[in-house]
């Protein structure tokens, strides 16, 4: 059930997310928990990085950037902290182990995917 899958997916990101350090027990009164529930990735269309930065969204699009196995994704939230569509696909394709201009490269598969947020306040 989605309630247990919440859950679950809260007590990892608290606890077990080894990029962050652990919520500690005096922290849990500033923390507001947010949910993004995605739609399905699609393959964005484009023949040309130009094409992509003329049909991504911001604050729409949620970005998977794909290159075989190194793979990154940034919720549509990451839009107001990089709402420059080159820096947002930069700093996703370094989240995924690639040069900044990957996302360029014809071997890149760029999805793009919506989200429903939900949160506390």
């Amino acid at each position: 059930p989605l309630y247990k899958a919440v859950m679950e997916n809260a007590m990892r990101a608290a606890l077990s997310d080894f990029r962050f350090p652990s919520v500690r027990p005096e922290e849990l009164p500033q923390i507001d928990i947010e949910i993004s529930v995605l739609t399905v990735p699609r393959k964005l269309q484009a023949n040309s990085p130009r094409e992509v930065l003329q049909k991504l969204r911001p604050g729409v699009d949620g970005v998977v950037l794909r290159q075989g196995y190194r793979m990154a994704t940034y919720l549509p939230q990451v839009w107001k902290e990089l709402p420059d569509k080159e820096d947002f696909l930069r700093h996703l394709a370094q989240n995924a182990g690639l040069p900044p201009d990957a996302w360029q490269d014809p071997t890149t598969e760029i999805l793009t995917y919506q989200a429903e947020v939900f949160g506390e306040k």
